[in-house]
């Protein structure tokens, strides 16, 4: 892990979130736009793919808006991954028939 990488992420969080949020399905927890999620989110994904955001992110991608593929598809993982194993609250009543006994 590079600490040049880690001391810019770190110091993005006293510039504050603007608009951008978690990526995490459902979460409006503000965060600032070089990191991915809030705390509790990030550290709910699987290591392996925390490990691949984290090594294709590039400092200044959020800003430029340039994210590499490699970032992308890492991203879009995370994605699947909380949809498969943790979907919306809703989810469950919608495929029961809106939890209707």
């Amino acid at each position: 892990m590079s600490e040049h990488k880690a001391d810019y992420v770190r110091g993005q969080a006293p510039l504050g979130a603007g608009n951008h949020h978690c990526h995490w399905t459902g979460c409006a927890a503000k965060v600032p736009p070089a990191m991915w999620g809030c705390r509790k989110h990030w550290y709910m994904l699987p290591a392996d793919i925390r490990n691949r955001i984290w090594r294709t992110f590039r400092p200044g991608q959020e800003i430029a808006k340039t994210p590499s593929a490699e970032y992308v598809t890492a991203a879009r993982e995370a994605r699947d991954w909380i949809a498969a194993n943790h979907p919306p609250q809703g989810a469950a009543a919608d495929l029961f028939g809106g939890g209707h006994g």
